[in-house]
C-alpha cells in the first residue's frame, strides 16, 4: 500500500528517530525514497516476482519456521552504553514475542505468527564457542551514520550467516535518531542494523521502552516499508508498502490515536497504528500482517536465503539440540592502521570474546614493547615489519593470537612546498597531484563545465542527487605538503556552491587533516544544512548560474606549521541531497602556484606589474565581443568588478588607482565572449 522502495545491490539506510515522541519526519529511508525511486524500484521485481509465483515457493514462503542467528556488537567507551547480557537477551525475547506472536505477551495482537525466530549465535564464524555478544571499547560509540563502514572494520561477522546488530551510545549526536537498518541485497560491509543502547530491550538503560525500535528496524532488514509509505495512494496493493492487508495511512502516526486518514481501502478501516512499521508508540504496537509475512519470506527466499538454512543454523549453534559449553576467551584485536611512518603511533583495539579479565600484549619494535592495557597506543621509531601478540585470560583459561607481519613502518615522505593552487581548468581531472577517495567505486567527484564556476569555466562536482549509497564519504585528497617551507600562517581556502533537494535534510562538507601519514584525521571544517547552502532548495539538479553564489572556506592551519608531511582531504558525505561544487583551492597566504592563463583568441596585459600607485589592464579584441572583469584578493574576495558589455574589436585599456588596495597579490579575471583569462597582479605598498 503506499509506495515501495527496495534496494538490491545497494543499501538503503533506514534511520528512525524517536517516532513515539516527535512529529518531525523521523526516518532517513523516507528521504532516500524521494531521491532514488527509479533505482530502488528495480529491486522490487525480486520480491514481487517471488510473491507472484507463490505456488512455486510456497514451501519457503510459509509453513516453516526460519531461524536468524544474531551477533550483537556492543560498541562502548566504558559508560552505561556497555549494556548487560541480560538487557541484550531481553531484546531477543521481544523480537521472538513480536515476530512469533507468542500468546500472553505484548506481541500477541491481531496479526499473524510470521514464523521467524531470532537466536543469539553460540558459535563464531570459525566454530568456536561464544555467547553471540562482542564488546569493543571505542570512541565510535558516538556514531555518525556515514561511519557505518568503520563499525564493520571494528567488528563484523559474515552477513550471509549472521544478522549483525551494533549497539552504540548516540547516533549523529543529539539528532534523536534511535536506529537504522540496511536493506536486503546491499553491500555486505554495510549490512545489519545499528540501535541506540537505550532502545535495546526493555531493562537496564532501556527500562522505559519496550524494544520495538529494534523490531521496526529488523522489519526493514527483511524488506518491509512503513505502512504510511506514499500516503493513501490509489491501489492499496500496488501502491505504498506493496502489502494489501495494511490499511493505507496518509501520514505517520504518533502516540496511540484512533484515526482513519484514508478512505480508498475496501472495506474502509482505521489506520493500523498497532503495526510495528508505523511510528506509533511502542505500547500501541502488537502486530504484523499476513501480507507483511509473505513479503519477509520472499526476501528470505532470495536475498537472505543462506542465513536460515539448516546447515547454517547448526554451524552457528542455533539448532535446538546444541548445548553450549562454558566458553573460554578468544583473543582477537584490530588496529587503526597497519602501514605507518616512522615516529607515528598505532591504536590497538581489543576484540577478545567471552568476558576476558586480563591482557598481555607484546609489540616487537614498538614502544612500549609490552602492555596490559585494554586498548594500548604504541609508537614505532624504526623502519621494519613487526609482529603483534595478544594473550587474553578469563575465568576458564587463556588464549593467544599472534600476527607475525602486522605492522609495516616506512620513512615518511616529505611533502611538496607551499603555496598550492588548483582551479580545475586543465583538461585532466583530477590534476596537480589531487586524487579521489571513492570507497564504494560509485558516484564521486568529477570535472564540471556546466555550472558557472567561481573563476574560469571548470569546477569539481559531486552529484548527491543521484548518489544511491546514502551516507557514503567521497574525498578530494590533496597531495602531501611540507608546511615548514612556508613563512607565516598557512591557510586553506576554497570556494563551494551547494543547494538542498529537500528542506528537511542535507549533505555534508568536511575538511580533514592528518600529520601522521593518514593514520588519524582531525576535522578542521564542517558544514551542513543552511550553513552549507548557497542556492535555493530544488528537486532538480542544482547548477550555479553566477559566480556570486559561491561561499568561501577559510581555514587556519597554523598548528601544522612545523610538519613536513601533511595530508588534507575535502570530503562530501551524501544524504541524497543535491550537487556540491568546489573551486579555487588555495593553500598558503599567497598562492603563487597559479599561472597566468590566456585565452586562445585574445591578448591581455597588465602594466606596470608589480604596481605602486596605479596600473592598467590592456586587452585586444579580434572582433566585437562582450567583456567583463573582476579583481580578487588571495582569499577570493572581489575587490572590484565591472560588466563592460559589448565592445568593438580593437585595443582597449582600463586604468586603476591603487589607493583602495592593500599591498599583496591579486588576481585579474576577465571574461571575453565565452573565454576566460586569469592574470596575477602584485601591488607593492
Amino acid at each position: 500500500m503506499k509506495k515501495l522502495i527496495l534496494t538490491t545491490l545497494i543499501v538503503a539506510i533506514v534511520a528512525c528517530t524517536n517516532y513515539a515522541q516527535t512529529l518531525a519526519e523521523p526516518c532517513y529511508f523516507d528521504n532516500y525514497q524521494r531521491q532514488h525511486k527509479m533505482q530502488i524500484e528495480k529491486a522490487e521485481k525480486i520480491i514481487s516476482g517471488v510473491i507472484g509465483y507463490a505456488p512455486v515457493y510456497k514451501n519457503h514462503l510459509s509453513s516453516s519456521v526460519k531461524i536468524i542467528p544474531v551477533v550483537v556488537h556492543v560498541i562502548h567507551n566504558g559508560g552505561t552504553e556497555n549494556i548487560s547480557d541480560a538487557q541484550i537477551q531481553s531484546q531477543i525475547t521481544v523480537l521472538n514475542e513480536d515476530f512469533r506472536k507468542i500468546v500472553g505477551t505484548a506481541g500477541d495482537g491481531n496479526g499473524v505468527d510470521t514464523e521467524i525466530e531470532f537466536c543469539l549465535a553460540k558459535k563464531t564464524p570459525d566454530g568456536r564457542c561464544t555467547n553471540g555478544i562482542v564488546r569493543i571499547q571505542s570512541t565510535l560509540t558516538n556514531h555518525l551514520t556515514y561511519q557505518r563502514a568503520q563499525l564493520k572494520n571494528l567488528s563484523y561477522w559474515d552477513n550471509t550467516r549472521y544478522l549483525n546488530m551494533y549497539i552504540v551510545k548516540t547516533i549523529n549526536g543529539s539528532s534523536g535518531i534511535l536506529g537504522y537498518s540496511s536493506y536486503p541485497g546491499g553491500p555486505p560491509d554495510e549490512d545489519g542494523i545499528v540501535v541506540r543502547n537505550d532502545y535495546v530491550g526493555r531493562i537496564g538503560t532501556a527500562a522505559t521502552t519496550l524494544g520495538r525500535t529494534t523490531t521496526h528496524e529488523i522489519g526493514h532488514w527483511f524488506g518491509m516499508y512503513h505502512t504510511f509509505n506514499g500516503g493513501c495512494g490509489i491501489d492499496t496493493c500496488a501502491d505504498g508498502d506493496y502489502v494489501c492487508d495494511t490499511p493505507p495511512a496518509a501520514n505517520p502516526n504518533f502516540g496511540c490515536p484512533t484515526i482513519n486518514s484514508c478512505a480508498n481501502d475496501l472495506p474502509d478501516v482505521s489506520d493500523q497504528i498497532q503495526n510495528y512499521m508505523d511510528y506509533s508508540d511502542d505500547a500501541c504496537k502488537s502486530m504484523l500482517t499476513e501480507g507483511q509475512k509473505t513479503r519477509m519470506h520472499a526476501s528470505l527466499t532470495t536475498m537472505r536465503y543462506d542465513i536460515w538454512q539448516q546447515s547454517n543454523i547448526v554451524a552457528t549453534g542455533c539448532d535446538s539440540g546444541y548445548v553450549s559449553p562454558a566458553c573460554n576467551v578468544i583473543a582477537d584485536f584490530t588496529s587503526n592502521a597497519q602501514n605507518i611512518c616512522i615516529g607515528n603511533s598505532v591504536l590497538f583495539t581489543n576484540k577478545t570474546l567471552n568476558d576476558p579479565l586480563t591482557f598481555q600484549w607484546y609489540f616487537t619494535g614498538g614502544t612500549p614493547a609490552t602492555s596490559t592495557a585494554l586498548n594500548p597506543t604504541i609508537s614505532y621509531t624504526a623502519i621494519g615489519t613487526y609482529a603483534v601478540k595478544l594473550v587474553a585470560t578469563g575465568s576458564s583459561g587463556s588464549d593467544s593470537v599472534i600476527q607475525s607481519t602486522y605492522i609495516n613502518v616506512t620513512t615518511a615522505p616529505v611533502g611538496q612546498a607551499l603555496p598550492f593552487f588548483e582551479d580545475f581548468e586543465t583538461s585532466v581531472f583530477p590534476s596537480n597531484g589531487i586524487t579521489i577517495d571513492n570507497p564504494d567505486a560509485g558516484i564521486t567527484w568529477e570535472r564540471d563545465t556546466i555550472a558557472t564556476a567561481y573563476a574560469g569555466i571548470v569546477s569539481a562536482k559531486i552529484n548527491n542527487l543521484i548518489n544511491i549509497n546514502y551516507g557514503q564519504s567521497d574525498a578530494l585528497l590533496l597531495p602531501r605538503f611540507d608546511f615548514t617551507t612556508f613563512t607565516g600562517t598557512p591557510y586553506l581556502n576554497f570556494k563551494w556552491a551547494y543547494a538542498k533537494s529537500d528542506a528537511n535534510y542535507s549533505d555534508e562538507l568536511i575538511v580533514l587533516v592528518s600529520n601522521d601519514c593518514g593514520v588519524n584525521w582531525t576535522q578542521k571544517f564542517y558544514k551542513t544544512g543552511t550553513a552549507m547552502t548557497t542556492g535555493t532548495t530544488q528537486t532538480t539538479p542544482y547548477i550555479p548560474d553566477t559566480n556570486t553564489v559561491w561561499k568561501t572556506a577559510n581555514i587556519n592551519l597554523g598548528t601544522y606549521s612545523t610538519n613536513s608531511n601533511v595530508l588534507i582531504k575535502i570530503v562530501n558525505v551524501t544524504d541524497g541531497g543535491n550537487n556540491l561544487y568546489i573551486d579555487n583551492i588555495n593553500l598558503g597566504a599567497i598562492p603563487t602556484g597559479i599561472e597566468d592563463q590566456d585565452a586562445a583568441n585574445y591578448s591581455v596585459l597588465i602594466f606596470p606589474n608589480p604596481a605602486n600607485t596605479a596600473f592598467t589592464i590592456e586587452y585586444l579584441l579580434s572582433k566585437t565581443d562582450i567583456v567583463s572583469y573582476e579583481i580578487m584578493d588571495i582569499t577570493g574576495r572581489i575587490i572590484t568588478s565591472s560588466e563592460a558589455g559589448k565592445q568593438p574589436g580593437g585595443l582597449h585599456q582600463v586604468a586603476f588607482q591603487t589607493a583602495s588596495f592593500s599591498g599583496g597579490m591579486y588576481y585579474v579575471k576577465m571574461k571575453i565572449g565565452t573565454e576566460f583569462i586569469t592574470k596575477k597582479l602584485l601591488i607593492n605598498k
